[in-house]
């Protein structure tokens, strides 16, 4: 158990760390372009399109249209959409594309990524800098986060995912705060067991 605690203890104050260096302007930025777009449209691949799935699920809570790419009933984007493309590396070849597609046909990009350098960053309108460490090994290295033996406990995107994850919840309760909205506004549209 020793592992599981030292290891979550780092998560966290790792995802504490990078959400604090992310420029709030760009935030500010993508919450304009969801507030004022038709339909949000969320891509990712792997865990990233899991951490996109969980945020698409809280934005519908919200009453927002919400729409993830590959699903079978998502539409075509519009001019008045917006895409939230997930991609630790920015180059994952089905998040990258679809960000060219989007910008082809001219829905706002929001890239959440660790490299705005980065194919999905350069077909961003807005990027979300979440630097941390992603599967790109040489890129970023966790030894000043998780002291000790603990940085093959994070394998891969394990920390850009854990924390591109808190850094979307956190933005939920931001939108709660200015839509005025509780949690019992959020359950009214919560699918029921």
């Amino acid at each position: 158990m020793e592992y599981l605690k030292k290891t979550v203890e780092g998560i966290a104050k790792h995802a504490l760390e990078v959400i604090g260096r992310i420029d709030f302007e760009q935030v500010e930025q993508m919450i304009q372009c969801i507030t004022e777009s038709n339909s949000t449209f969320i891509v990712g691949s792997g865990r990233s399109e899991l951490v996109g799935k969980a945020f698409a699920m809280r934005l519908m809570h919200l009453g927002f249209t919400v729409h993830v790419v590959g699903d079978v009933t998502t539409p075509a984007l519009t001019q008045e959409d917006c895409l939230i493309a997930i991609s630790g590396s920015g180059e994952t070849k089905t998040v990258t594309l679809a960000a060219e597609t989007a910008r082809e046909v001219g829905t706002k990009v929001i890239g959440i990524t660790t490299d705005p350098q980065s194919t999905l960053g350069k077909n961003s309108d807005v990027v979300v800098n979440i630097d941390s460490k992603s599967k790109v090994p040489w890129k970023y290295y966790t030894s000043h986060v998780l002291k000790g033996n603990y940085d093959d406990l994070t394998p891969m995107g394990t920390l850009f995912e854990d924390s591109s994850h808190l850094f979307l919840d956190g933005l939920i309760a931001e939108f709660m705060v200015r839509l005025n909205k509780k949690e019992d506004d959020l359950q009214r549209l919560h699918a029921r067991d």
